[in-house]
């Protein structure tokens, strides 16, 4: 098999408690055809058997599916390692018990700016809700993770925010940015800039060298900038790591609530389904060679602009898909929030 599954994201349900207004996903009610408990069991075996490493499992909301512990549960008897997304509202001792028991290895909670930005994106309350989970997930020794999707907002709320997840003791921060999809694409003016990737690059890289959190950036942010790199390397403690484009059908996999196998839970196209795995093997979608060939035979010269000139374009592949179907409608679109483009852009302008 020339392409290996290391990790996978799974959208467990679509049910959502929250109504966020930059959520992909324009996430709401369960649907009828989620699968089942047994499902979900028979699927983390065959993940198991494909030599899966680890997993995330996301919604929706994934505490409000009552089965989620065990489904994290079933994935660790077959040598998965299971984290768990949330946005936090539920997290009380008895689901992080649960979690606990489903051997959910971190927690990581949406956390998308101070209080009053956070809960304008989410719902009243939300934060402190947030706060009062964190000091939990600390008092029952569970590794704890934030999640922030920027926008113009918080963007200018990073360092404050900052401040208060070190004081709660967060082992690692996630920084990704909103992209103009679901119910974001609704709220087109908060998204962020391709100027302002690098402000966030740059807070990234000093907290890095503060050496107090760890900074994770998500594939939507990048590439090639000398500061991004040493985050990534960081964070990765891997020498010389170098982004090397969307992994998406090659290394990872994405999972829907109804068994629908993609490439990337974040990417809404259904013509990129490759499969369902109540009509085929989870095996056989992923060795099927006509699969995820979007990705698995993305070459350089395939780009748009100036990411198929670029003399990075063989090695990053004009960086996250997402980015370059959300705000340029195709995946081979020239990416504008890459940060190695803006500087050229800029000199060129200059």
């Amino acid at each position: 098999m020339e392409y290996k599954p290391v990790t996978a994201v799974w959208e467990i349900t679509m049910g959502c408690n929250m109504r966020c207004k930059h959520c992909g996903s324009s996430c709401e009610k369960p649907l009828e055809d989620e699968l089942s408990t047994e499902e979900a069991f028979k699927l983390s075996d065959d993940l198991g058997k494909l030599g899966l490493k680890w997993i995330t499992l996301s919604g929706g909301e994934p505490t409000t599916r009552k089965d989620f512990y065990l489904i994290a549960k079933r994935l660790n008897e077959n040598n998965i390692i299971p984290t768990l997304i949330t946005n936090g509202w539920l997290l009380d001792e008895n689901i992080v018990d649960k979690a606990i028991i489903g051997g959910i290895n971190t927690i990581a909670i949406s956390i998308d700016g101070l209080e009053k930005t956070h809960d304008n994106m989410r719902k009243k309350g939300s934060f402190q809700r947030d706060m009062k989970a964190l000091d939990l997930l600390g008092r029952k020794n569970i590794p704890s993770s934030v999640i922030t999707t920027i926008n113009n907002i918080n963007i200018k709320e990073l360092e404050q925010l900052k401040d208060i997840l070190i004081e709660k003791g967060v082992v690692s921060w996630q920084l990704q940015l909103a992209l103009p999809m679901g119910n974001m694409s609704k709220n087109s003016d908060l998204v962020v800039q391709p100027f302002q990737v690098d402000k966030v690059i740059d807070f990234a890289y000093r907290t890095t060298m503060e050496n107090k959190i760890v900074i994770q950036l998500a594939d939507c942010m990048g590439y090639f900038n000398m500061k991004e790199a040493s985050v990534r390397k960081h964070s990765s403690n891997i020498d010389g790591y170098t982004w090397t484009g969307c992994s998406a059908g090659k290394y990872t996999l994405g999972i829907l609530n109804n068994g629908d196998i993609v490439g990337c839970t974040s990417v809404r196209d259904k013509t990129l389904v490759e499969g369902n795995i109540r009509t085929a093997s989870l095996e056989d979608i992923w060795e099927n060679p006509d699969n995820f060939s979007w990705n698995r035979g993305m070459k350089k010269e395939k780009l748009q602009g100036t990411c198929g000139k670029c003399k990075y374009g063989n090695i990053c592949l004009g960086g996250c898909s997402n980015t370059k179907l959300t705000h340029g409608g195709s995946l081979y679109a020239e990416n504008k929030y890459c940060s190695y483009n803006f500087a050229l852009s800029k000199a060129k302008n200059s």
